[in-house]
């Protein structure tokens, strides 16, 4: 079997990133699912030798018995990203007999070079995401209420939402975010799969007659256009659970995915096996994706009815500790300290019992680096990290944590995973990037993500705050001039004293720094 080697290749106006999983052309990212990277990567370390479909078998699909067709699509669809065909072959040659070869002029990078050629993580816009290679992904696509009812619509997303949380679970699997899958509500699988990055779609539909449903289940390889399982299940509503897992369980199995110790524990829900309580979670969870302050009042109203009628589980608290954690964030509450202080006492129910998960524990990684009790912050946000390691807010709040914590190279890493699982990402995600980028010195990369976060929310403070800094690390008073008079119009109150008091630093020399900084750059105290 030839060998696989890492780092940084070029060929043509191609760049193949094999550290950080990416294919560019002419600096633009190559939409590629995971399978199709690594068959590229594999042929373009290889350079010039014949790699055979046993090889391919071997590397791509852990030695699985596959078809021709399947090695074929695959080699169609890496062809398709180098611009080559079959009948070209400009890229990958077929070796009749034998197997293929990878023909281009192929240039490994040094460090030096990759350096100053590689472009940063991408910022994720929507079609901008680049899967994992070596772990089958999928979109969980908005199910369809075909009850007739619009007030049924929550149990259609609430079944999916379900499903979702499951598979953010299993550290086997990636998964596209939830906020951003919802986008494509009424849109082809093939297209959201398409744009999204991602081998597979999970379509569903819902049909509820009193307290029975009818639900349907399709999951299609979409880059075969294969329906590769689908099924009918006809159950009472309160046999929802017992019929998630089950759906959960050969969705894993139709993408060939094994679980790893712990994870069976974690995914398999604990059920509420009255029909009250699963329309209230429902509902709330429905109420909660609104995403405002009276929607978020009506879910914790919802949430909390769960907690009173179901105290043996988390399900309750921990989706009551989300609404006030966004209470808290948004400032929706009159008080954010009692919003703190109710997140963190649904988040501490949560976790005491059996069957919490990563949720609870994210919430209280971010409270507690708020507390600046950052030793605490680590240990709740790996905790986190372990019960959903697909979790978009999970891995993003961990990056924040090791970011303040004075960890850039981890918190790089988490942010990176945050934004593949999230093309369609809250403004601030893009704020964490940019901000870790700024601590790790690479000021140009911070610059660009800082700016896309102003152009995706012109009133974003905390880009501009980031440029300031720069502009002084960058010996560029025009910007500092600029981005401190934008700063004063959006907020004229805004002094450093107050900036300084919010950020929890462990290191007051990093944050005395950032500070004379932002002084430098013109912004007064």
């Amino acid at each position: 079997m030839p060998g696989r080697r890492q780092g940084l290749f070029k060929f043509e106006d191609f760049t193949l990133d094999l550290d950080t999983a990416e294919l560019r052309k002419a600096g633009l990212l190559v939409h590629i699912e995971p399978q199709v990277f690594d068959l590229i990567a594999l042929m373009a370390s290889n350079t010039g030798q014949v790699i055979s479909r046993d090889d391919i078998i071997e590397h791509i699909w852990n030695g699985r018995i596959v078809s021709d067709s399947a090695i074929s699509t695959r080699i169609n669809a890496a062809r398709k990203a180098l611009d080559d065909d079959g009948t070209l072959q400009r890229v990958i040659k077929t070796v009749h007999g034998r197997g293929f070869r990878f023909a281009a002029d192929t240039e490994k990078l040094t460090g030096k070079d990759h350096a100053v050629t590689s472009n940063p993580v991408p910022v994720m816009e929507p079609g901008t995401v680049l899967s994992d290679p070596g772990r089958p992904s999928i979109i969980t696509m908005p199910f369809e209420n075909l009850t007739g009812d619009s007030d049924q619509d929550f149990l259609a997303d609430g079944l999916r939402i379900d499903i979702q949380n499951a598979l953010t679970k299993v550290s086997g699997v990636f998964i596209v975010a939830m906020a951003s899958a919802m986008k494509y509500r009424g849109i082809p699988t093939k297209q959201a799969a398409d744009e999204m990055g991602v081998q597979y779609s999970l379509a569903g539909s819902v049909r509820r007659s009193g307290n029975k449903m009818r639900v349907s289940v399709t999951l299609t390889d979409e880059i075969s256009g294969e329906v590769v399982w689908a099924e009918q299940y006809d159950r009472e509503l309160t046999d929802a659970f017992e019929m998630l897992d089950e759906i959960t369980g050969r969705v894993l199995t139709a993408m060939n995915v094994k679980l790893v110790a712990g994870e069976p524990a974690r995914i398999w829900h604990k059920t509420l096996k009255d029909l009250r309580s699963l329309e209230a979670l429902y509902r709330g969870i429905n109420a909660f994706f609104k995403m405002d302050a009276d929607s978020m009042r009506e879910a914790r109203h919802f949430f909390e009815q769960v907690t009173k009628w179901h105290p043996e589980t988390s399900i309750g608290p921990t989706w009551a500790a989300l609404t006030h954690w966004f209470d808290f964030q948004r400032g929706w509450s009159e008080s954010g300290d009692v919003s703190k202080k109710l997140a963190k006492e649904c988040a501490e129910n949560a976790i005491a019992l059996p069957d919490s998960d990563g949720q609870a524990y994210t919430v209280l990684c971010h409270l507690h680096l708020v507390e600046k009790d950052f030793d605490a912050a680590l240990v709740l946000g790996k905790e986190a990290i372990a019960n959903r390691p697909n979790c978009t807010n999970a891995n993003a709040h961990y990056a924040n944590v090791l970011h303040y914590c004075g960890d850039q190279d981890a918190a790089l890493h988490h942010i990176k995973r945050a934004l593949r699982y999230a093309p369609i990402h809250p403004p601030q995600f893009k704020n964490i990037l940019a901000t870790i980028y700024r601590a790790l010195g690479q000021f140009e990369r911070s610059a660009e993500v800082a700016k896309t976060a102003i152009a995706a929310n012109p009133t974003d403070l905390i880009a501009r705050l980031i440029l300031a800094s720069i502009s002084v690390n960058q010996n560029d008073p025009a910007t500092g001039a600029l981005m401190t008079q934008e700063i004063h119009d959006l907020e004229p109150s805004f002094s450093i004293a107050n900036f300084a008091d919010g950020q929890p630093y462990r290191s007051a020399k990093f944050l005395k720094k950032y500070i004379a900084e932002l002084r430098d750059a013109g912004l007064s105290d």
